[in-house]
């Protein structure tokens, strides 16, 4: 992957990335995701989908480790971290090793499809949570699915989104665990990136740039998140899961 395709960006479309990237800090900052999940389609419609996941590496890892450190104490013994940690860098692996050849498009309307699934049957059966022993038996494959899914698409929040809205975690240990996952994931996806010879210093450094916009994108956030409610703050889950499904549905 050359650095100098980045020469092919317009001004515009440079500046709607910066934009990207300060709005999915922002609800990072409020919500635990968003930076990949609106900075991925913007950088992949300018270029590409493969530079996308390459220029999100960095920022699918750092942001993560100030979230895990701020919620360090809301951890839940049911939700088992390391299993979810390795099998989402496992998946990854696999999806980066495929990306060079394989045809994500099928695979990113799936998506879509299953966020659009989860959210009618939620409306379906609002109160429905899994059960502990099921939480500590599917950490693994929900880390799995979701790793695979990122390292094929470069958006991983659809699966992980499903399996964590699914046990009904209070806020503060919803952010602990989704940043828990981003860092072993974006980790895992960082050193697959670079087996596959996809990663280049030029790129590191663009990608690690990237880190600016966002930081002061979850400045703002982490100052707008203590205001809102355990209610709301699902209810911003669901607009944010929305929006991915149908993105990812109809490819818009």
């Amino acid at each position: 992957m050359d650095a100098t395709l980045l020469d092919q960006i317009s001004v515009f479309e440079a500046i709607g990335i910066v934009i990207a990237f300060v709005l999915g800090g922002i609800f990072k900052g409020i919500l635990g995701l968003g930076v990949p999940v609106i900075a991925v389609p913007v950088i992949a419609d300018a270029i590409s989908i493969v530079l996308a996941i390459i220029l999100i590496s960095v920022p699918s890892v750092v942001p993560n480790i100030y979230q895990v450190w701020i919620y360090r104490h809301h951890a839940d013994p049911d939700i088992r971290l390391l299993p979810l940690g390795i099998a989402s860098i496992v998946g990854s692996g696999l999806g980066i090793l495929t990306l060079t050849w394989a045809d994500p498009a099928v695979l990113t309307q799936l998506l879509g499809l299953i966020l659009w699934l989860y959210m009618g049957f939620r409306a379906l059966k609002p109160s429905f949570q899994l059960s502990r022993q099921i939480a500590r038996w599917t950490n693994a494959p929900a880390g799995f699915l979701a790793g695979l899914a990122g390292g094929l698409t470069g958006v991983s929040a659809p699966v992980i989104l499903v399996y964590l809205m699914s046990l009904r975690l209070p806020k503060e240990t919803f952010i602990l665990t989704i940043s828990w996952y981003f860092i072993a994931m974006g980790g895992g996806q960082f050193l697959w990136l670079i087996q596959a010879d996809l990663m280049t210093w030029p790129l590191f450094l663009w990608s690690t740039s990237s880190l600016i916009p966002i930081f002061v994108g979850m400045w703002i956030g982490t100052r707008i998140g203590p205001y809102i409610s355990k209610q709301r703050f699902e209810q911003l889950i669901l607009v944010m899961m929305a929006f991915m499904g149908t993105k990812l549905l109809f490819n818009l």
